[in-house]
């Protein structure tokens, strides 16, 4: 083999080792994995609410993963059935989680919503709802925000994207970035 083709060999075996780097680094960076285990690790996320915040069984009972089974009549029919959630940001979202000037949050925040039940369930966690911003274009409706709905055990993703029960509540919230944050606490 000539000393050309070589050249021409190695080329051409260089471009399909980039292009194959190349599309799985493109494909890992939009890869998001939650682990509720690590919501502790204070170098990735901050706590945002000290202590945990009362939410009403109405609303309680709109934030979980769609389904067709109803939620539990008890939750709908029981005004202290509520749960209460602890709610955490990671670094990139921070500043305008907890900007006295509302804010848009940048591409690659992620706020997690640990849903803790109530006295009947032990207050442990119940369910994790996460918001993650992607990148522009990606869900105008409610300013580019992939919603998540994560099982108890923190790492079975039960529904994920353009989820219309989460974008239902959302919407309303144009003026803080499709954000609710009545659990803000100065830090």
């Amino acid at each position: 083999m000539g000393m050309k083709k070589v050249t021409y060999l190695l080329i051409g075996i260089g471009v399909v080792v980039f292009a194959l780097v190349g599309a799985r680094t493109q494909s890992a960076t939009d890869e998001f994995r939650f682990e509720a285990g690590k919501l502790k690790d204070t170098s990735v996320w901050t706590q945002v609410n000290k202590d945990p915040y009362y939410i009403s069984a109405s609303a309680d009972a709109l934030c979980r993963a769609p389904s067709a089974a109803n939620y539990e009549s008890e939750r709908k029919t029981n005004p202290h059935a509520g749960t209460y959630i602890t709610v955490y940001v990671n670094q990139i979202g921070r500043d305008a989680m907890f900007s006295k000037k509302l804010r848009r949050f940048p591409e690659g925040s992620v706020i997690v919503k640990e849903k803790i039940g109530n006295y009947f369930e032990g207050r442990k966690p119940v369910l994790y709802t996460l918001m993650r911003k992607r990148e522009p274009g990606y869900n105008p409706a409610v300013g580019d925000w992939e919603f998540s709905v994560v099982a108890a055990n923190g790492t079975q993703v039960e529904a994920i994207g353009k989820l219309e029960n989460c974008q239902g509540c959302h919407i309303n919230k144009q003026d803080s970035d499709f954000v609710f944050r009545p659990y803000v606490n100065s830090q």
